[in-house]
């Protein structure tokens, strides 16, 4: 059944103890209350250990991993290799192209739409977010930063009289009492503060 100098978990042993108590002619109910098992419990173990002397495997007792054996809805490895060098591409925003765009999951999918994939081939954001943690091109928000300023992606911009440079920013949903869902469009100008809603 299994080899003697070789050493068990205490889930192992049972499973072992267990088969060997029915092989020696006891009976499953009083082999059950014993250990506190169910009998559909000791059928799985016995049918393990008659499977593995018809295919020869050794190590019936061992707990298999209960992972599906085929995932149906796996995404294509030309797609994820696809949403991986997207990713990369933003990263480095090493073109003109590039410079200045975001690096996260809705940016991979508009990216993939100006490349020619239709919404159908274009993976869902959550899809999009696991290939991005499958490849280890997670980036923590605080190293981002410090990654961007340090390849000098942005060019510093002091100016020095009103108006000459503005900063605009959609704001919202917001919702007020009585009235519903608002946005807005911000304009902000850099060097006096003056806010234009």
């Amino acid at each position: 059944m299994a080899k003697s100098n070789e050493t068990y978990t205490e889930k192992e042993q049972e499973r072992i103890d267990a088969v060997n108590r029915y092989q020696k002619g006891e009976r499953p109910s009083k082999i059950c209350k014993s250990l506190g098992r169910s009998r559909v419990w000791l059928r799985k173990w016995i049918r393990r250990y008659n499977d593995s002397k018809k295919s020869s495997k050794t190590r019936w007792f061992k707990e298999e991993s209960r992972a599906p054996k085929n995932v149906h809805r796996k995404t294509n490895l030309e797609i994820e290799q696809l949403v991986v060098n997207v990713r990369k591409s933003l990263l480095e925003g090493a073109n003109e192209d590039t410079k200045y765009r975001c690096i996260g999951a809705v940016e991979i999918q508009f990216r993939m739409h100006e490349l020619g994939y239709s919404e159908y081939e274009t993976p869902r954001l959550s899809t999009i977010k696991r290939i991005i943690k499958r490849n280890s091109l997670v980036v923590q928000k605080r190293k981002r930063y410090i990654r961007c300023k340090s390849k000098k992606r942005y060019t510093l911009l002091n100016p020095t009289k009103a108006n000459a440079v503005h900063q605009m920013d959609f704001v919202g949903p917001r919702y007020i009492k009585g009235y519903g869902r608002i946005s807005s469009l911000n304009l902000i100008n850099v060097v006096g503060n003056k806010a234009h809603i």
